[in-house]
């Protein structure tokens, strides 16, 4: 897959506090368990989603994660930066370490595309997109 382990638990995270009742808090643990993902390493996206304030963070009794800006306000590509995933970031599927379109490598041409098309999508996603799944009760009416 494209996306780092952190991007795409960041995103999978995300999306599922999304899909909660507002107001609702979610615990690590909890959440790693819903999601699929080690809680260790969940603990550690979801500090870093906070300190970049799209999570409201509280300790203690009644604590918790939960969305600090509405679904809609929050893209896929601030997702990713929180946990310094960046689609358009130079990785030559050969491993070359010059290749540009100066000095391509034979695939250069089809993975910049790719690459643009990515940072296309996750730019122009919010989470809210993450609440429109066909069939679903819970869809977003925006």
């Amino acid at each position: 897959m494209y996306l780092s382990r952190p991007a795409e638990y960041a995103l999978r995270a995300m999306a599922h506090i999304a899909r909660l009742e507002p107001d609702t808090r979610v615990l690590t643990r909890d959440l790693a368990e819903a999601i699929n993902v080690p809680a260790p390493f969940l603990s550690k996206i979801m500090r870093r989603l906070a300190a970049d304030g799209m999570l409201d963070a509280k300790k203690g009794h009644h604590g918790g994660f939960l969305l600090a800006k509405p679904p809609e306000k929050v893209r896929f590509i601030d997702v990713f930066r929180a946990v310094d995933f960046e689609p358009v970031a130079d990785h030559c599927l050969f491993g070359l370490e010059n290749c540009d379109s100066q000095n391509p490598c034979p695939l250069h041409p089809e993975w910049s595309v790719l690459k643009s098309q990515i940072e296309q999508w996750a730019t122009s996603h919010t989470l809210s997109d993450s609440l429109k799944l066909p069939g679903d009760s819970k869809t977003n009416s925006n």
